[in-house]
């Protein structure tokens, strides 16, 4: 008995014992209108069916913002208005925030004069014909007091912090009331921390920095804006895998879970079809690509995305070389957020559809595969070429069309047998598959 167990626990004794168990199953599945003793026979004769096959690249990634600004007062002042609050939906070009600094108003005011002074005297002297010397005088004396205007306009613009982009508002450090020294610096205490993260805007103007990942509100950053709802994952691919990435590539974005464990994952392809409860309408073969994920939630419904950027350059940082490649979604449903993982499907090559038939049915002897086909004259031997196998399924690209019933040879699925011996294993499954492990305990 110790022995038995010993055997149970071995890969080459569980294995195939699974394999046999869900194939019994679809078969019990499939003949709920056949006799007890149709199902209890040693073969069974199914249909080949039409997948789609695919090819996918998975990669793991971690959501940031598309875009994030730490906005701050450039002036000093007291702060006159605060116009948001956190969570709060804004537009490009809201106001936000402002600051009273009357000296920079008077800036603007005298820079205001003195242009209009020297476009009067630029006018006076063309129409009293002066000199070409006078003119070219009075054209570069504008010239300085348009900079200078300029200039103390942007200064007065620091005294208001801007939306650059639509979105919504991560943190405010600032209260109405609060003085500001030079530069912005609070003269009070600022609490609280941002947590957006993702690429420059080119949109930011003197008095506002876009931040990298990872990056929070400090002193000196006073409201934080995100892309709220419009979101980038980085991912990279290995230099097999890259061949297969383009920019402008749709990607399949979904919430990945730290469950994991057996079930699906087993049996990833199932049966074309959806025959058996495992099974699905499309065969995917997983090349790889980053370390995927152990799952995804499934109540969540996956974002599309698209590759927007594609590095030819790789990045041997972590010691494996790969390259890097962001890919952008929008996503409007609150389900997914910055700094939450995801798994990243990149479907390539052309989708086509394929035969495929339980491995069961096909017969290998060195080189040459073959199946038993079915037809009304009786049954024949045919010899078949195979592609890849997914889960309990392989395509046959060559010898067998969609619809040609198989034989396939498995044990019997009724009975009360399966408690040890040859004759459990006629017996079937329902036992408990005592027979495979009976059989490994004779072979040994």
């Amino acid at each position: 008995m110790d022995r038995l167990r010993r055997l149970a626990k071995q890969p080459f004794v569980v294995l195939p014992l699974a394999a046999a168990l869900v194939l019994a199953g679809w078969v019990f599945l499939r003949a709920g209108d056949t006799t007890d003793s149709d199902v209890a026979a040693g073969d069974q004769v199914i249909e080949a069916t039409l997948a789609s096959a695919s090819e996918t690249l998975s990669a793991e990634g971690t959501i940031a913002y598309a875009e994030s600004a730490d906005l701050a007062f450039t002036a000093s002042g007291t702060v006159t208005a605060v116009h948001v609050e956190a969570g709060q939906a804004v537009a490009a070009g809201d106001v936000l925030a402002e600051i009273d600094a009357p000296e920079l108003e008077a800036d603007v005011a005298a820079a205001e004069t003195d242009v209009a002074e020297a476009e009067a005297r630029l006018a006076d002297d063309v129409a009293s014909g002066a000199s070409d010397a006078q003119v070219a005088a009075d054209e570069s004396s504008l010239a300085i007091a348009q900079d200078r205007l300029a200039d103390a306009e942007e200064a007065l613009a620091g005294t208001r912090l801007v939306a650059p982009f639509d979105g919504a508002v991560s943190t405010v450090d600032l209260v109405a009331g609060e003085e500001l020294g030079d530069g912005g610096t609070s003269a009070t205490s600022l609490s609280g921390s941002g947590t957006g993260s993702g690429q420059s805007s080119s949109t930011l103007g003197a008095d506002q920095t876009a931040t990298g990942a990872g990056a929070g509100s400090t002193a000196s950053t006073h409201i934080q804006v995100v892309s709220d709802g419009r979101f980038v994952v980085e991912v990279g691919f290995g230099d097999t895998e890259v061949t297969n990435v383009s920019v402008g590539q749709t990607a399949t974005i979904s919430l990945s879970s730290s469950t994991s464990g057996a079930g699906p994952g087993v049996f990833p392809g199932g049966f074309g079809g959806g025959g058996f409860a495992l099974g699905g309408d499309a065969a995917t073969i997983d090349r790889g690509g980053d370390e995927p994920a152990s799952g995804v939630i499934d109540d969540v419904a996956p974002a599309t995305g698209e590759v927007t950027e594609l590095s030819s350059i790789a990045d041997a940082s972590s010691g494996v070389a790969r390259y890097p490649a962001t890919v952008a979604f929008t996503d409007d449903s609150g389900d997914y957020h910055a700094g939450a993982t995801v798994l990243v499907e990149l479907t390539y090559g052309d989708t086509t559809e394929v035969v495929q038939v339980p491995v069961f049915a096909v017969s290998t002897d060195g080189d040459e595969s073959t199946v038993t086909v079915r037809t009304d004259a009786g049954d024949e031997t045919r010899v078949v070429t195979t592609g890849d196998t997914t889960g309990t399924m392989i395509t046959i690209t060559e010898g067998l069309a969609a619809g040609e019933q198989v034989v396939v040879a498995i044990p019997g699925v009724g009975g009360a047998g399966g408690a040890g011996g040859a004759g459990g294993q006629r017996g079937g499954f329902a036992g408990g598959g005592g027979a495979i492990i009976a059989n490994a305990e004779e072979g040994s």
